[in-house]
């Protein structure tokens, strides 16, 4: 039973990266169909889908110019996240690489209104994520900031308007001609998050959270001016133009919709979207639920449904639960319960930490459920969606009140007839895994740790530039050594799986080999499983296959 549904959990598929054309009834998106990622199109008149590329590589982050005859996309090596930029003629399959530099990173590269232009990301120039325009066949360098940008969209031929910094965000516009760079919005304490251009009106929609929740507003350039179109005690996101309406994604109680507002109306048109693309006169949209992997819905019909047939009525719904935690705070958190519950229970601890578990495709939680555990998923303090103030109640103490947030999800699930508690979690989550499992080790039975990182000397020294910024924000120095599980592995007591990739730019290697090590010293039963092809994210069917397998494995010995 397990090595069947192994294996179909991990060939589930995902659509996501959506990009449409606005003067052609075409779109482009991302699809991992046949073991990695590549771009796929398709063709709305005929209803048809054509696979783009192909070879070992991941192709990522498609964008199709307006008039629908020209793509880009970025291809990187063995999930480096390094990089490099494509330009293809989809008349005639020519491809020309427009960077060629694997040492750097070249990010969400977008055509220009009349096609002539492309504008991305890059640390090219020493800089975390800079704008940067390719036109003529040349690439020049637009902004030179120590913080970095990632998000950006065309207003016009000229101009680019953008978005500076991690938190206390900027929104600012530069003149690709004359250079002028110019800030539009800040706002004191808070953060602003980028959504549509209307370049007919000269307007922008945003999102900040200035007074708490992330709200939506409009920018017009006209006047120089700004106005909320949208307030509530929600987190909105991604605000786009839509005929006479405006459409954004709500996030409430674990779950994720689309709505569209029209003057004071507010209807829902989908649960469950994660992302959304309004190209000319269609809506097409990612939906993922906890029984739903991504699918992809273009104008109101289901084009790529990924669920397997053997799954279909057997997949776990995940509900929302709450607990109280060591300061009296209440918790939400994602809860997926089995139908034959082992009594087992596995905290599940999300990355970021600006993320957040939510009603969506978890395959490995949904798999751990098919296997008779519950699980848990946490939005510990400095989670997204619970507004501004929860999501910096963890600044300067990472691995502090948020690990006693996890602990208290494990007080939580023993408190239900739990019998045995695993923690586990990817990146921050396998962060804080190895935080829980040194610094609470009497309360896990075991643990898995996923691409994560253990010492905040060397991970800080050798992470990417953009989260070397992150961290110097997010995190005290002086208490390096006090959250670093690295110094404190004489603690662990329970059985302990690591997993990695090797080319990890976020969470190097090193990290894991660092706590094997000294595991091994000690005599402590631990394991290891290093895929030497993939970087933080298992990507490749195969590979996700083992590590399914190898976790249910270790979890069904030792507990």
């Amino acid at each position: 039973m397990s090595i069947d549904l192994v294996e179909i959990i991990a060939e589930v598929k995902t659509v996501l990266n959506l990009s449409g054309s606005e003067k052609r009834d075409l779109l482009a998106f991302n699809w991992n169909r046949d073991g990695k990622w590549d771009v796929f199109l398709y063709y709305l008149d005929e209803k048809k889908i054509q696979k783009l590329t192909d070879g070992k590589d991941s192709y990522l982050f498609p964008d199709l110019s307006n008039k629908g005859d020209l793509i880009v996309y970025g291809k990187d090596r063995d999930g480096d996240e390094n990089y490099q930029i494509i330009l293809r003629d989809l008349y005639n399959n020519k491809e020309i690489m427009l960077t060629n530099d694997p040492s750097h990173y070249h990010l969400s590269p977008r055509f220009s209104p009349d096609d002539s232009m492309i504008v991305f990301s890059s640390n090219r120039d020493g800089r975390p994520s800079q704008l940067y325009v390719w036109r003529d066949g040349e690439i020049e360098e637009l902004t030179r900031w120590e913080d970095p940008i990632f998000s950006f969209e065309w207003v016009s031929n000229k101009e680019i308007v953008y978005i500076k910094g991690i938190y206390e965000t900027e929104m600012r516009m530069i003149n690709i001609s004359s250079g002028e760079d110019r800030l539009l919005l800040k706002f004191d304490n808070a953060e602003i998050e980028l959504g549509d251009v209307d370049r007919d009106n000269k307007k922008i929609l945003f999102s900040s959270n200035k007074d708490e929740w992330y709200d939506i507003g409009e920018y017009d350039l006209s006047t120089m001016s700004w106005r909320w179109v949208y307030r509530n005690d929600k987190e909105k996101y991604d605000p786009g133009y839509y005929n006479n309406s405006i459409l954004f994604i709500e996030y409430e109680r674990g779950r994720y919709a689309l709505k569209k507002m029209s003057r004071d109306k507010i209807e829902t048109i989908d649960y469950g979207v994660v992302e959304y693309e309004i190209f000319g006169r269609n809506i097409a949209y990612v939906k993922s639920l906890s029984d739903t992997p991504n699918n992809l819905i273009v104008n109101n019909e289901i084009i790529i449904d990924n669920t397997p047939e053997p799954l279909k009525g057997r997949l776990v719904r995940a509900e929302t639960v709450y607990y109280k935690t060591f300061d009296g705070r209440t918790i939400e958190a994602i809860a997926y319960f089995p139908r034959d519950w082992n009594r087992k229970t596995v905290i599940n601890i999300h990355g970021g930490p600006d993320a957040n578990a939510a009603d969506i495709w978890s395959p490995l939680s949904q798999l751990l459920a098919l296997h008779g555990y519950a699980v848990i998923m946490p939005n510990y303090r400095g989670s997204t969606g619970y507004g501004r103030t929860f999501q910096h109640l963890n600044d300067k103490d990472l691995g502090g009140g948020d690990l006693l947030d996890v602990v208290y999800a494990g007080e939580y699930a023993r408190s239900i007839g739990s019998e045995k508690i695993i923690v586990l979690g990817a990146s921050y989550g396998g962060y804080l895994t190895g935080m829980a499992l040194t610094k609470a080790s009497d309360k896990w039975d075991a643990g898995v740790a996923i691409v994560g990182f253990y010492n905040w000397y060397t991970e800080y020294q050798n992470e990417a530039d953009y989260l070397k910024r992150y961290d110097s924000i997010k995190m005290d120095p002086e208490k390096f050594y006090d959250r670093s599980p690295i110094f404190f592995v004489e603690n662990i007591r329970a059985p302990v799986l690591f997993i990695h990739g090797a080319n990890d730019p976020r969470c190097p290697v090193e990290e894991v080999y660092q706590m094997s090590e000294k595991l091994k010293e000690l005599g402590r039963t631990y394991d290891l499983l290093i895929f030497p092809d993939e970087g933080h994210s298992i990507r490749k069917d195969e590979n996700r296959k083992k590590m399914y397998k190898k976790i249910i494995e270790f979890l069904n010995r030792y507990t």
